[in-house]
């Protein structure tokens, strides 16, 4: 009978559809209905593997290596929820005949046998003084109660021993097949037949039953059990915490997937509680079925929607997912491990700062707390110096200073169009000693180039960086200076044989009034007072 009384308005949120605000859905995965053809008929109970049926009974012969005795032989067939055989009709008798003939291999005739439930505590010369396992005695039935007149009874020989005796069926070998035999009570047999109930119902379980994360959602997903018949409908259940939650799903596929909003259930799944996932299959009778379970901690938590300031956008990687809530207000969530950049529309720029990456965390919160800061309008660098810096292996480079002069105003008036405003503003050395005690020669060229001037910054100072570092070094400059004044000078040789090349960098940068440099550029300030 079903766990838990089914709530219609929760079924009804359940099966809604995506387009009403989907709290939970069935999805089918094939178009036809396998009906499992050639399993069992569903609901049928069955035996537990190695078991044979007969009637409503499950039977095993079993065999073991090295002999036991008959507490030996019960206690195997007690370990799989069985008893010691006790065959209370003629018919059940003769089924145990025909298992008989697997009795072949043993290590003698004495050992060649098979216990079956049947005992005597002593004096075994009467008939009612044999009992079954179950306790009840042999007298009166047809094919042990050897009293019985005109009974063509099944024991081999009338058992003749007064003391402790059990029951044994004899192999096809004897001069009377597969009939009863009467051994003393401690003797030790390799088979005993082992029978218990067909109350095996794992063909009407459904298989391969999983639980998955989809964002803010659980994916419930199992295949049809493997029993033959018609199967439309299951109930799933899930239990953990303070949560009891039941609902029926409309299934008739060979594979059901059921997609569930925590809202069904007033968002009864919790971050770090493990909770027990069952669906049974709704047999023909309106009975359950044997229910497939699993355990399973689930984390949906989910992050809103990461929310940017005027003019500032957004880049975002991970799984989103529109919640559909049935009105003009849907709301946009993200997974947790997604990961949020900040960057401004073109034209504006950040006063402050923004984090590298906001990652959506633990408890459904965006990490840096807080929004990306918003971006402000910019306005060109009123003036902002390049400083190049480049590195030799000598004591002095005095006589260079011509050399880069003559090279900054080349560039200048390719990429300057006021080469008057733009010059070497300063020339500043620092000496130094390597790790081996040779003089090095530290740089510093200033160019008063206000960067606003420089039509093209970026190629400026990539072109100005490749040729401070080969001042020298080959004839691409020669025509600016005068060739008696020329000394080779290079640039300290750094690891594969390269170079060190002019690293460039800005520098006194000034803005306009009201603008503040900020990240490259003169941001406007936010508030009246800013530096």
């Amino acid at each position: 009978m079903r766990l838990v009384t089914l709530l219609s308005a929760c079924l009804a949120l359940a099966t809604a559809s995506p387009q009403q605000g989907i709290l939970g859905r069935k999805v089918g995965s094939s178009s036809a209905n396998q009906l499992g053809v050639g399993g069992p008929p569903c609901g049928s109970r069955q035996c537990d593997p190695g078991y044979v049926k007969f009637g409503e009974l499950c039977y095993r012969l079993a065999y073991v290596k090295s002999p036991i005795d008959f507490n030996e032989a019960i206690s195997g067939c007690r370990r799989e929820k069985a008893v010691l055989a006790t065959p209370k009709s003629l018919e059940e008798y003769r089924y145990l005949r025909t298992m008989g003939e697997g009795i072949v291999e043993a290590l003698d005739d004495s050992t060649r046998r098979a216990f079956i439930g049947m005992f005597c505590g002593a004096d075994c010369v009467e008939p009612n003084r044999w009992r079954y396992a179950d306790g009840t005695r042999c007298i009166s039935n047809s094919f042990c109660d050897w009293s019985v007149p005109e009974t063509d009874n099944e024991w081999n020989s009338i058992p003749s021993l007064t003391g402790a005796s059990v029951g044994a069926l004899l192999d096809g070998k004897e001069q009377f097949p597969y009939k009863l035999q009467a051994l003393p009570g401690n003797h030790k047999l390799q088979y005993f037949i082992c029978q218990k109930s067909a109350d095996n119902v794992e063909a009407s379980k459904p298989n391969n039953l999983r639980v998955s994360e989809l964002v803010s959602w659980i994916r419930i997903t199992w295949d049809r059990p493997a029993c033959e018949g018609d199967l439309s409908s299951y109930i799933m259940v899930i239990l953990g915490g303070t949560t009891s939650y039941d609902t029926e799903i409309k299934c008739d596929e060979q594979q059901c997937t059921f997609d569930m909003n925590p809202a069904v259930c007033d968002y009864c799944i919790k971050p770090n509680v493990d909770y027990t996932f069952s669906v049974a299959a709704v047999l023909e009778d309106s009975q359950l079925g044997p229910a497939a379970t699993v355990n399973q901690a689930v984390d949906v938590e989910t992050c809103p929607n990461f929310v940017a300031p005027l003019h500032t956008t957004t880049l975002c990687r991970g799984v989103s997912e529109v919640n559909a809530n049935g009105d003009c207000n849907n709301q946009v969530l993200w997974s947790k491990g997604s990961m949020c950049q900040a960057q401004c529309e073109e034209g504006y720029g950040f006063f402050d700062p923004p984090a590298k990456k906001y990652d959506c965390g633990a408890g459904g919160q965006w990490s840096p707390e807080g929004s990306a800061p918003e971006c402000y309008q910019i306005v060109p660098v009123y003036s902002a110096n390049l400083q190049y810096k480049i590195t030799y292996q000598r004591e002095s480079v005095e006589s260079l200073q011509h050399q880069f002069d003559g090279l900054v105003y080349k560039y200048n008036d390719i990429f300057c169009p006021y080469p008057e405003e733009c010059g070497v503003s300063d020339l500043s050395t620092k000496a130094s000693l390597d790790k081996d005690g040779r003089p090095l020669m530290d740089v510093v060229l200033t160019i008063d180039t206000p960067v606003y001037n420089i039509t093209d910054q970026e190629g400026f100072i990539d072109i100005v960086s490749e040729a401070l570092s080969t001042v020298t070094e080959d004839n691409a400059f020669m025509t600016l200076i005068d060739y008696d004044n020329i000394e080779l000078v290079l640039p300290i040789r750094q690891r594969k044989g390269k170079r060190n090349k002019a690293q460039a960098s800005l520098c006194c940068h000034k803005c306009p009034e009201g603008h503040a440099y900020r990240l490259g550029h003169c941001v406007k300030c936010p508030t009246p007072n800013c530096n």
